[in-house]
Parts: C-alpha cells; structure tokens; sequence
C-alpha cells in the first residue's frame, strides 16, 4: 500500500533513501562486525540536515513533521539499524528533551552542535537495579552550594561510550518508586567525576555504541539543571510516548530490510526444478511478512497523527511499539529460515536482521512493559 505522504515528505523519504543506499548499507556488515561507530556518516547527517529535522532554524534545524522524522528512522534502519538507533538516542532523547525543557541559554548552547553532527548526546535513566522500575532508580544528585553533587550509576546507555553531551536522571528528593522527585541534569564529557565504560559487546545493533556512566561526586553547575528540579519523571513519561512512536519505525525498517532480502532470494534460489518462492510454505511467510508490515506501518503513521494533533498517546504508542516489536523480529525470523543455511551465516545479512531485532523486544520499554501498560490504559477508561 502507498501511504499519502506530501511532496515535502516525498522529498524528503527520497533524499534519505538515497543517502542510505549510497552511505551506509554499504557498509553496515562491516560495521556490525568491528563495532565501529560510523562517525563520518553521522557527521555527514548533520551536514545535510537530517539529524535537525523537526528542530527549530534558529539552532541549525530544518523544518520537519513527526512523520518525516519517523520517515529517517524507517530509511536509516533499513540500510543499518544501529546507526539508526544511535541517531535516534542523539536526536530524539537528548535533543528533544533540551528543545521541550531547557531554558533559552541551554538551548543555544546545545542544539547547534548537536544538530550539525559536531557533538553526539544520550540520555541516562536505566541503572544496574532500576530497568523497566524506571522510578526505582538510587543515583541522587544533592545542592552544594550553587551547584548539585551527582552520585551513582546507569547501564545499557545508547551512545555512552562516544556521547558528548549527557542528559542524567537523578534523584534529588522524594523516595524510591515515587513519580515526584526525580531531576534532569545536562552533563558534559569534561565534567569531573564523569567516567563512562567500554562499549559492551552486543548481540546486535553492534555499531550503535552502549555503556555504562559512572558519577563520582560529579559536580555540576545550577544552570545545567534541565526542566523544574523534581519534575523529571513527569517529563519522562510524556517523551517516552513519542520515543516509543518513533522507536516503531526501527522495527518497521528491519522488517522492511527482512523482507526485501527473503523476497529476492525467494525469485532466484531453485530448489527441485523451480524457484523457492512457488512452495506455499514460502509463499505463506512472505505474506505474513508482507501483512505484518503493511498494517505495522499504517498503525504507526496514525499514531504519529495523533501525536501532531495533539492527543494523549500512551496506549496507542505503547501498541506501536509492541506490534513493530514482534513484526520486526518475526520478519527477520522467516527472511533467516527462507534463506536456510545462507540465513544463518553472516555473508548474508539476514542474521544480522534477527540480531538487530531483538533490541526492539527490549529497548525503550519491553514488550511486556508494553502489554501492561496496553492493559492498565484500557482497564482505567472502565
């Protein structure tokens, strides 16, 4: 099905397309099998404009609707999800949530860089004991002076390990599990006290650099604290209903990437005098491939919709997400067992599509996170 897109978006899908084809599918094997953060490409994002998008002009931005920002994560994912993670975590994490709640200043200071491509961001909330119990964390952050004491630790960061800018949820009141109490603070590479880890070896999304942060009484000034002191969670939960519209495009990406892969081999591998593709059995998982991404991406782009009107969206990208989830690795899951043995060695690129997968099960909210939040929605309107 052709979704309506304007000529802007049409624009703007073939500009990135082309970007994609020529600049990082290329080279996404390679990539995932180094480690390496394609800093070069990133840069060259920022060059063009594509990591703005959506942001205002005045910091370097370029003018964008959600759907063309989801439109980027769908074309980056497809030809390389972890670059499209790791882009996602800069744009979408740190500098969104500088645009919605950093002052005047902090805004200038940071957006500028961050959306050229000179500097890279993360945002820091999971912890060794604080996961999906995002309100469960224990880094505390304390007044001394004019300035916050930051102490503690957070795991699973995307970007850590490469990040220039720090986005850290810490608390400076309230007690564990409570919404109230919880604060943002905008950290630098430079700051004393601020160590962060190597990159951990993944199972996929291996170019998309993660890690662990560690604070040391890790002084930081008043003027970086981002959003009213206590109110982060509030904060949070709102940008993660975005992040989670958003993140379905990155699933839809890799299922789009599956799909294409195990249709072309379908039409050329011959088995018993014909083509695979004129089993039924083949046939069967191409068409639920092909069904999965179809409706995944026709819910998605009306969550988007939803978001740009307005309206609240918490079930809705909370079913998005989920839905893109199970999509994309069940796409992934068929292109590896069409493929046969092919699938399963890495001079083809359909197990790398399982493995990128799986972090749509996980990042962002799990799937099960996902369902009970599905549940708690609809059970609250009774």
């Amino acid at each position: 099905m052709d979704f309506p897109l304007t000529d802007d978006q049409k624009m703007i899908r073939d500009a990135l397309k082309k970007f994609a084809d020529a600049e990082l599918a290329p080279h996404a094997a390679d990539w995932d099998r180094s480690g390496e953060f394609p800093l070069e490409q990133y840069r060259a994002c920022g060059r063009l404009g594509f990591l703005g998008m959506g942001f205002p002009e005045e910091y370097g931005g370029t003018p964008a609707d959600l759907t063309a920002r989801a439109i980027s994560h769908m074309e980056f994912s497809r030809a390389c999800a972890g670059f499209s993670l790791s882009v996602g975590a800069s744009m979408l994490l740190f500098g969104s949530n500088v645009l919605n709640l950093g002052s005047a200043a902090q805004k200038q200071k940071y957006l500028p860089p961050l959306l050229c491509g000179e500097k890279i961001g993360c945002w820091a909330l999971t912890e060794p004991g604080a996961g999906s119990d995002a309100l469960g964390i224990s880094c505390s952050a304390a007044r001394h002076g004019g300035d916050y004491i930051l102490n503690g630790s957070k795991t699973f960061i995307t970007n850590a390990p490469a990040a220039d800018f720090f986005i850290v949820l810490a608390r400076t009141g309230g007690e564990r599990g409570r919404i109230q109490g919880g604060s943002a603070f905008i950290l630098e590479r430079s700051d004393p006290g601020l160590h962060t880890g190597r990159p951990m070896d993944k199972l996929g999304m291996r170019c998309s650099p993660t890690g662990e942060i560690f604070l040391e009484d890790c002084r930081v000034p008043k003027d970086r604290l981002l959003g009213p002191e206590g109110m982060a969670f509030f904060g949070m939960m709102a940008s993660l209903d975005v992040e989670r519209a958003l993140t379905s495009f990155l699933g839809i990406g890799i299922a789009r990437a599956a799909f294409d892969t195990a249709l072309r081999y379908a039409a050329e591998r011959s088995q018993f005098g014909r083509p695979i593709g004129k089993f039924q059995l083949i046939q069967a998982k191409l068409a639920e491939m092909h069904r999965d991404i179809e409706v995944t991406l026709g819910y998605a782009l009306a969550v988007l919709n939803m978001a740009e009107a307005g309206q609240r969206i918490t079930r809705q990208s909370a079913v998005s997400k989920w839905q893109a989830s199970r999509a994309a690795v069940r796409a992934a899951d068929h292109a590896v067992q069409i493929l046969g043995g092919y699938g399963y060695i890495s001079e083809y690129p359909a197990e790398r599509y399982l493995r990128d997968a799986k972090l749509m099960d996980i990042g962002a909210g799990t799937s099960e996170i996902m369902q009970l939040l599905i549940a708690r929605e609809l059970l609250a309107r009774q």
